[in-house]
């Protein structure tokens, strides 16, 4: 089981992971990244596909289930394949 502590620091890269996206997200809507606010819109949405598609086959798994059934297979798909995510991104 784990100790508070460990708890709180995979939170906290939990959190981090989330807040690094989240930044580069408010970089590419900033009004001087690019001409037209269309131009932003475009560049947020392919940030948001290119994360969303590393994690696509565990979502279609995840959306064959319901309610926190889905949750729950989810995070089982994305921690089963870890490895092999990681791999795919590392080419």
């Amino acid at each position: 089981m784990l100790t508070p502590n460990q708890i709180h620091a995979a939170e906290y890269d939990g959190q981090s992971a989330a807040f690094r996206l989240l930044l580069l997200l408010n970089e590419h809507l900033h009004p001087s990244a690019y001409d037209s606010a269309e131009d932003r819109t475009e560049a947020a949405s392919a940030l948001l596909e290119a994360f969303a598609a590393v994690f696509s086959g565990c979502l279609a798994d995840a959306l064959e289930h319901q309610g926190s059934d889905a949750v729950a297979v989810l995070y089982q798909r994305i921690t089963e394949r870890a490895p092999e995510l990681l791999a795919s991104l590392n080419r």
